[in-house]
C-alpha cells in the first residue's frame, strides 16, 4: 500500500517542463542499452542502474519514467523522434536534439532511448555504454508479467482517447511506449521477443569498442559497475527495485491518478461552459436561470 500510494503522488508532483527550449546543463557520462526489465529499473542494478548511478554520483540519470510519470511531456519530443527514424516523419534527431531532451542528464536508459541506440552512441562519443544482461527466458517472464500485462490492458485505447480529447499534459506518453515496443520486438512478443533481445545485444555489442562497454549483471554488485565507471564502492547494498509486482502497482497508481484528472478536466470544461452559457444568455437579456 505504501508503494502504491508513493506512486500516485509521484504521479500527483509531475512537471511540466517543455524540453524543446532546454539544452545540455551536464556532460553526458553514461549510455545504459539493456532491454527493459535486465535491471535498467529492476533488480539490482539502477537502483541497480538509475539509482545505483544517483548514488554513485551521476546526475539524474534517466530512465523510461522519467518521461512516463515525472515529466510526460518528454513524450512529445520522443513521439516525434520515433516517427521521424521509424516512419519517415521529419526530421531524425541528432545531437542538438537528444540536448533538449536530455541535456539535464549525466545517465540515459530504458525505453524509448533505446530505440535510439546508434543516434546516442554517436552523439556522446565520450559516454561509457553499458548493457545489463539477464537470462533470456527470466527476461521473457517477467515482461510478460509487466510490460505486455500493462500494454494488453483493455482500458488502456479508451484513455488514450479521452486523453487526447481532453487534451490531458500525458496524452503522448501511451503512444510513445506502444512505439518503442512494437520498434524493439513488433507487435507479436511471444514470436518475436528472445530473437529481438539476441539481435539487439549482439548489434551493440559490435558497435561498440570492448573499452567503451560493460556488459552487466545486476547479480554482480556493484565491483564490476564502479570498477568500469571509476568511481568509488558504495557501502550500502543494492536494492530490489521494481520487481514485477512494484510495476504493476506503480502503472495501477497512474491509471487511478489519471482517471481522477479526467473527472477534474470535465469539471473544469462543464463549468466553463456552463460560464459562457450564462453570459450568452445574459448579453442576449433572457430570463437567468433562477428567475
Amino acid at each position: 500500500m505504501g508503494f502504491f500510494i508513493n506512486a500516485f503522488l509521484r504521479n500527483k508532483n509531475s512537471t511540466d517542463i517543455d524540453r524543446r527550449y532546454c539544452t545540455r546543463e551536464v556532460p553526458m557520462k553514461v549510455i545504459m542499452l539493456g532491454f527493459p526489465r535486465t535491471g535498467t529499473l529492476t533488480n539490482a542494478a539502477i537502483v541497480a542502474l538509475t539509482t545505483a548511478l544517483k548514488l554513485l554520483g551521476f546526475n539524474n540519470a534517466y530512465h523510461g519514467r522519467d518521461a512516463l510519470t515525472f515529466n510526460p511531456r518528454d513524450c512529445e519530443l520522443w513521439w516525434k523522434a520515433l516517427r521521424a527514424k521509424y516512419d519517415g516523419k521529419g526530421k531524425e534527431f541528432g545531437r542538438k536534439e537528444f540536448d533538449q531532451l536530455l541535456g539535464h542528464c549525466q545517465a540515459v536508459s530504458d525505453i524509448p532511448a533505446i530505440c535510439f541506440a546508434e543516434e546516442l552512441i554517436a552523439a556522446y562519443p565520450k559516454a561509457k555504454v553499458i548493457l545489463t544482461v539477464r537470462d533470456v527466458d527470466e527476461w521473457q517472464e517477467s515482461v510478460r508479467k509487466s510490460i505486455m500485462k500493462q500494454v494488453n490492458d483493455p482500458f488502456g485505447i479508451p484513455m488514450v482517447i479521452l486523453d487526447h480529447l481532453l487534451q490531458m499534459p500525458w496524452r503522448w506518453v501511451r503512444p510513445v511506449f506502444l512505439k518503442s515496443r512494437n520498434v524493439l520486438w513488433g507487435d507479436d512478443f511471444e514470436k518475436n521477443g528472445k530473437k529481438a533481445f539476441e539481435a539487439h545485444y549482439k548489434k551493440i555489442q559490435a558497435m561498440v569498442p570492448p573499452e567503451r562497454l560493460l556488459l552487466y549483471h545486476a547479480k554482480e554488485g556493484w565491483e564490476p559497475l564502479c570498477k568500469f565507471l571509476e568511481v568509488p564502492v558504495p557501502e550500502r547494498p543494492m536494492l530490489n527495485v521494481n520487481d514485477s509486482k512494484m510495476f504493476n502497482q506503480g502503472f495501477m497508481a497512474k491509471k487511478v491518478y489519471h482517471l481522477t484528472q479526467y473527472l477534474w478536466r470535465i469539471i473544469e470544461i462543464s463549468a466553463f461552459a456552463s460560464l459562457v452559457m450564462f453570459l450568452w444568455v445574459f448579453s442576449q437579456g433572457g430570463p437567468l436561470p433562477w428567475h
